[in-house]
């Protein structure tokens, strides 16, 4: 299986990242597992097409309907769309899938803040905290949050805790 796709949110960034090739529609018809198709939908979001990115990860999930790292991946790519309903319910479908993840939680944090929803979004951050309260990436989307809603100072003192755990995690 493609390694990336059970790594922390940072992680899945770094790996997507490293994604470079062009993806163009015709490119998914000649893919053959669900890992090819991760890997061009990755390639897809990192190239800024989340159209194409979502047209991979809706073949992909019809050759593995049970993966639900795939609905964490199309929560992202649906969010980056602006089709933020479906991405609340694919990283709720990730959620019941891997309730103790923190990825899921965060990633629908990132979204209620994109819908403007700053109280469901710190909820979200302050679960994944408390699953996982020496994981930075917690921290940091609660210091996204706390910014966003002008409360600087505790924007701040997260996102020095968030640097101490990273330093520590090295």
């Amino acid at each position: 299986m493609f390694a990336c796709r059970t790594w922390s949110t940072s992680r899945l960034l770094a790996c997507v990242a490293v994604a470079t090739m062009s993806v163009g529609l015709a490119q998914f018809a000649g893919a053959q597992t669900a890992d090819e198709l991760i890997r061009k939908a990755s390639a897809a979001m990192q190239a800024g097409k989340s159209k194409d990115a979502l047209t991979a990860l809706n073949a992909a999930m019809q050759m593995s309907p049970d993966d639900a790292d795939l609905f964490a991946l199309r929560a992202r790519a649906n969010d980056a769309a602006g089709n933020f309903e479906a991405a609340i319910s694919d990283a709720n479908k990730y959620i019941e899938m891997k309730p103790q993840e923190i990825d899921g939680y965060l990633i629908r944090a990132k979204i209620y803040v994109a819908m403007e929803k700053y109280d469901q979004a710190l909820a979200d951050a302050n679960k994944a905290i408390s699953i996982a309260p020496n994981e930075p990436d917690g921290y940091y989307r609660r210091s996204d949050i706390y910014r966003d809603t002008n409360k600087k100072d505790l924007a701040k003192a997260d996102e020095k805790k968030a640097e101490e755990l990273g330093k520590a995690g090295r």
